[in-house]
C-alpha cells in the first residue's frame, strides 16, 4: 500500500470544513466534516441538529446527514459553551436536591429538625443551578454582513 503512495507523485488529500467568520477578526470556529451542527434555515423557525458528511467549496454547499444545502440558506449556528459552566448549573441543582432530600431523611428518621435555613440552601442551590444552565445553555450566532458561514478546503499533498 505504502509503495503506491510512493509511485504516484501528484497524490492529494484535503480537509474540508466550513468556517465560522467574524469580520476583523483573525479567529475562527471550524465545523469539520463528521462533526454534528445545530443550525436554523432562513426558510424556517425550528432549529436542526445534523452531523457534517461533505463540504464542497466550489459551490459553497455542505452535505448535513447526507442532504446537501447551499451554506448562504443557514441563519443561524447554535453553539455549546465550554465544559465547565455548562456543567456548573447540573452541579448546583444535584447540590440543592441533594441537601434537601438528606435533609428530610435525617428528619424522618432521626432527631434533626427541619429550618428555614435548610429551606434557603436547597432553594438557593435549585434557583441559583437553574438561572446559570439557562444562562451558559448554547450561544446563538446570527449570520449576516459581519459574521458569515464559509466551506473551505485545504488540499494537503502527499509525497
Amino acid at each position: 500500500m505504502s509503495l503506491i503512495f510512493l509511485l504516484s507523485p501528484d497524490i492529494f488529500f484535503a480537509q474540508k470544513f466550513i468556517q465560522l467568520e467574524k469580520a476583523n477578526k483573525a479567529r475562527t470556529i471550524k465545523f469539520y466534516a463528521g462533526e454534528e451542527i445545530t443550525y436554523r434555515l432562513k426558510s424556517d423557525t425550528e432549529w436542526f441538529t445534523a452531523t457534517i458528511t461533505d463540504v464542497q467549496m466550489d459551490s459553497q454547499r455542505v452535505a448535513l446527514d447526507l442532504k446537501y444545502l447551499p451554506v448562504g440558506d443557514i441563519a443561524a449556528i447554535r453553539l455549546q459553551h465550554p465544559g465547565f459552566l455548562r456543567s456548573l448549573g447540573p452541579s448546583f441543582m444535584i447540590f440543592g436536591a441533594s441537601w434537601g432530600g438528606f435533609s428530610l431523611i435525617g428528619a424522618a428518621f432521626d432527631d434533626y429538625k427541619l429550618t428555614a435555613g435548610t429551606a434557603i440552601v436547597t432553594g438557593t442551590g435549585l434557583a441559583s443551578g437553574f438561572i446559570l444552565h439557562q444562562i451558559f445553555k448554547s450561544k446563538r450566532i446570527k449570520l449576516n454582513e459581519r459574521r458569515r458561514l464559509r466551506a473551505v478546503e485545504v488540499p494537503v499533498k502527499v509525497f
